[in-house]
């Protein structure tokens, strides 16, 4: 059940309508079994087994690495491996399975290991992630063990966040998914204007850039067009503005749908595309995955003995600078690879990961020479322009390195990427931007619609734009959502051809 279709809006109006029918105490039962449901329906009864089974790991270990204070470490390390084990297994076998095949090949062997062709529980990336979560931070001792299998299931398969996150903590949502809310008029409200929003930045803006993309990627409607120069980088910038809309949108409906039932989970976006540097970029967009491979990952690693070592290593031949920077440099590296491997198991996603690692570091090493220079040259730093062109310089930067992300391979991407300095800007006015898939009706709605995202998104960046809203007149109030309301019907595509299953984020 895809959280864009009309069985999907069925099933939340049904769900807000027992769970502020039942008793305050009994609601998290409520939302136990219509997540149940939602998961089963989504895949089959089968995988619901199996995504329980792995919460009953969680569980069992947080439970029994509390009790046993000695042998706690190991404890923790074999249920978070068992845990990390079955998603890199059921995931991301066929990675390991055809670099074996192709070392058999290279060996001379004629057997080759057989795909196993396993689908993975819905969700699966991101629940493993919030259970590993729960279980270190048990051990870690900032969290009591869950006491009831039943709420630590629930919050591990909150129905909302069973498609694409957000990756939320135990301590974050845990008490307010049982608690029981009582129905407020506010919270609801904004929670159905904020699922509005997120289905118009689908509908109406991620479909449509979807087009171009696919059309760029693919080589045109037959498959037999080599797109060069300029259309490369109107595929990569439509690209990222397509995962924008459609994450981001995503997460609009998630987080919508959790506030009609009192349940405020953890934003994934906070404007990224006003950060003036990638590593500020990366810390407005997809928060919550950042986040949690900076907790435990990024730390844990620094603080090992191996980092230790390595620090004083580089202490005694480089200095105190060399002691502090290079590992974080080498713990930021594993984050990356981490990352890319997390996004899929590629080496177009490895080398995704590499490059953005390469981005981040690269411009934190060159950082003392542009800052010298931007002296040396008298650059006022706090002037508009400026701010404008690192938005613009981080944006094409970010465009560039994911832009390898929608190609069939690594060695299609680079090959773009070689291809994107053929000269040909004529293409911009000659007519060649309506044969990428839209017809001028449709492109011209994508760029107003887009105009009105960077507003909106212009406006966020002061505070919440539905409370600036909701100070207005009633009637003002009413015209701006029944307008949205409209915009959604009528320039939504939702036709044929469409299929409401296809969220980007929800294939990882």
């Amino acid at each position: 059940m895809s959280i864009i279709s009309f069985w999907f809006f069925i099933f939340v109006g049904l769900m807000v309508a027992f769970y502020y029918v039942f008793p305050r105490r009994g609601r998290w039962f409520v939302l136990l079994i219509g997540s149940a449901f939602f998961i089963i329906a989504g895949s089959s009864w089968q995988l619901y087994l199996c995504f329980a089974a792995q919460v009953l790991l969680a569980y069992g270990g947080a439970r029994l690495l509390y009790r046993n204070k000695k042998q706690s470490k190991w404890i923790c390390r074999i249920t978070v491996g068992a845990e990390l084990a079955a998603l890199v297994i059921v995931k991301e076998n066929s990675f390991f399975i055809i670099n074996a095949n192709y070392l058999l090949s290279f060996l001379g062997k004629s057997e080759h290991l057989e795909y196993l062709n396993w689908v993975s529980p819905m969700a699966m990336s991101y629940y493993t992630l919030m259970l590993v979560s729960y279980v270190l931070d048990v051990h870690w001792g900032k969290i009591q063990p869950e006491k009831k299998p039943l709420r630590l299931l629930l919050y591990a398969g909150f129905f909302p966040q069973m498609v694409s996150g957000p990756i939320a903590r135990y301590e974050e949502t845990a008490d307010a998914l049982w608690q029981g809310h009582p129905f407020q008029y506010e919270t609801f409200c904004f929670g159905v204007q904020r699922f509005l929003w997120g289905v118009f930045k689908k509908l109406v803006l991620a479909e449509r850039l979807r087009i171009i993309v696919d059309t760029i990627y693919n080589g045109g409607s037959e498959g037999t067009w080599t797109p060069t120069g300029i259309y490369i980088w109107i595929g990569a910038i439509a690209y990222i503005l397509q995962l924008y809309a459609d994450f981001s949108g995503g997460m609009d409906i998630v987080l919508g749908t959790a506030q009609l039932f009192g349940v405020t989970l953890p934003e994934n976006f906070r404007t990224p595309f006003f950060s003036t540097s990638m590593s500020e970029l990366w810390r407005r967009w997809h928060i919550t995955l950042g986040v949690w491979l900076k907790d435990y990952i990024m730390y844990p690693f620094l603080m090992s003995s191996t980092a230790t070592k390595f620090r004083a290593f580089c202490q005694k031949h480089g200095g105190k600078k060399a002691a502090k920077a290079y590992p974080t440099y080498l713990g930021t590296l594993f984050v990356w690879l981490v990352c890319g491997f997390w996004h899929g198991g590629s080496y177009r996603w490895i080398f995704w990961g590499l490059a953005t690692f390469m981005v981040i570091v690269g411009g934190l090493m060159l950082k003392p020479i542009f800052d010298h220079l931007k002296k040396f040259l008298h650059v006022n730093t706090q002037a508009e322009s400026w701010t404008v062109l690192g938005q613009i310089r981080t944006f094409l930067l970010f465009a560039l390195v994911c832009s390898v992300q929608p190609a069939e391979s690594l060695l299609t991407a680079l090959n773009m990427w070689r291809n994107s300095f053929v000269y040909n800007p004529w293409i911009l006015v000659d007519g060649s931007l309506f044969q990428l898939g839209l017809d001028q009706p449709d492109f011209w709605v994508l760029v107003f619609g887009l105009i009105f995202m960077f507003i909106i998104s212009k406006y966020q960046q002061r505070g919440s734009v539905r409370a600036m809203i909701a100070k207005q007149n009633l009637a003002c109030r009413w015209i701006l959502w029944i307008a949205l309301f409209v915009a959604i019907l009528v320039f939504g595509m939702y036709g044929e051809g469409y299929n409401p299953a296809n969220f980007i984020y929800g294939g990882f």
